[in-house]
């Protein structure tokens, strides 16, 4: 626990017990895929391929990408790939301790073979897919004590994420507080750091200019993997959207990266979202292992969707030994559909995680929705048949409880619970309107089922 990195949050604290099952020492092996599933050959080294292109921010797009002529930014990864430059069996590595702006939608691969890697190379911290919009002292006045910057790509007002087109603002960072009070109207503007955001200008409520140097998240993902790749060691940050957004893709990992700082954009009306690493119905065999997610708008992880044509399912879909701190949600799950053979959640885990301080976040009090939405676990909706283990996990410390599902407010069969520490406050309650607090979770074992064996 890293309570330097909350120093705007109120940790639970010495009231905080510890009740049901010790954590195991000698944890067992994560489920296996199922025998058909095809897994993805991550790389032993980097230095496999012989034709690696590497990318620095003091290198320039006109080089060949060699590690002594480096190219320079995301927009030169994403035209190689679309050009087949780099695909299958190739890597493309990013210096630590750079900056990259802006996002990267990774294209479908090209080649037959092997898988597309993108890592990260040198030493020190990891390398920055940044999305921020960075204000120059360039504020104008828009009325008494609000204050507009031009968000537009070519206004010379910010920079940063020079060339994301979007203006729909997620949150702003100044100070290293981030401030998350998105209002709907100039009328409503009425609080220091209040903000509005229309289709050219960000509108921010302070009796100053907000001057240089705020973090404006505007709404974008920060890293959507395609199909055939492994992406491993990187920073991503400062995105209104997803942290990591995968759809549609089947043999890809995440690995060892750091996501924080994310989400808060409008979705529609006045719904605003933002998840950390979210995969979307039509996956399958996809591994999300080794990373560190914090500080999101919505849930950290989530499995969720509609069907829509042959997208129809979740398969062999594992989050595996991240932490996942300061979230609303640690875990979100949902469908909808017709259940048929074949669809919903198929040989999905999530497991051997250390999740902590659920819904103690940047956004947890400025949501509509708060009733019981500081958890853990998530659910709601589940049409789809679903076979998801969550087992061997640390659940410490929560702003509500540990679990909230909808209808009945049980945890919904098929996602079998179970070798989990479960950790929080005295008298805190276990499920959303439940009776069960945590000194009766053997009560609440007994009558719910879950966290059997």
């Amino acid at each position: 626990m890293l309570l330097g990195r909350r120093t705007f949050l109120e940790w639970i604290g010495a009231a905080a017990i510890t009740a049901g099952i010790p954590s195991m020492i000698a944890r067992g092996p994560d489920p296996a895929p199922a025998p058909n599933a095809a897994p993805v050959a991550a790389p032993a080294s980097f230095a496999a391929d012989p034709n690696a292109r590497y990318v620095s921010s003091i290198g320039n797009d006109a080089n060949p990408g060699t590690k002594a002529a480096p190219w320079q930014t995301l927009a030169r990864v994403r035209a190689a790939l679309d050009a087949g430059e780099v695909g299958r069996g190739n890597t493309v590595l990013l210096r630590r301790g750079d900056v990259f702006p802006g996002s990267l939608q990774i294209p479908a691969v090209k080649g037959t073979s092997g898988v597309f890697t993108l890592g990260a190379y040198g030493t020190g911290e990891l390398p920055q897919i940044n999305g921020y919009k960075v204000s120059n002292d360039a504020w104008a006045q828009h009325s008494p004590g609000v204050w507009k910057l031009d968000l537009r790509p070519g206004s010379g007002q910010f920079s940063g994420n020079t060339a994301g087109t979007s203006t729909n603002v997620g949150f702003l960072k100044a100070g290293g507080t981030i401030h998350g009070w998105k209002r709907w109207s100039l009328a409503e503007l009425t609080q220091d750091w209040d903000f509005y955001s229309d289709d050219a200008f960000v509108y921010v409520k302070l009796g100053t200019s907000p001057g240089a140097g705020v973090g404006i998240a505007v709404k974008q993902q920060g890293l959507r993997p395609s199909s055939n790749t492994a992406v491993s060691d990187l920073h991503i940050l400062g995105h209104g959207g997803h942290g990591v957004g995968i759809y549609g893709t089947r043999n890809a990992e995440v690995t060892g990266c750091l996501i924080e700082e994310i989400g808060g954009s409008r979705l529609t009306k006045t719904t605003r979202y933002g998840n950390g690493v979210e995969i979307w119905i039509g996956c399958a065999n996809v591994l999300v292992q080794g990373n560190t997610i914090r500080q999101t708008y919505d849930t950290g992880t989530t499995m969720q969707g509609n069907t829509e044509g042959s997208n129809v399912a979740w398969t062999d879909c594992r989050f595996v030994g991240n932490t996942i701190e300061n979230c609303n949600q640690t875990l979100e799950v949902w469908s909808r559909g017709i259940p048929a053979a074949g669809t919903g959640h198929i040989r999905c885990a999530f497991t051997d995680n250390d999740c902590r301080d659920a819904g103690i976040s940047w956004a947890a009090d400025i949501r509509p929705d708060q009733a019981g939405m500081g958890t853990h676990l998530l659910t709601y909706d589940m049409q789809l048949p679903c076979d998801i283990e969550i087992a061997r996990n640390q659940f410490i410390g929560a702003k509500d409880n540990f679990v909230r599902a909808s209808g009945d407010r049980q945890i919904p069969a098929g996602i079998k619970t179970h070798s989990n520490t479960i950790e929080l406050a005295s008298g805190q309650k276990i499920a959303y309107q439940n009776p069960e607090t945590i000194e009766q979770l053997d009560a609440w074992r007994a009558r719910t089922g879950a966290e059997q064996g």
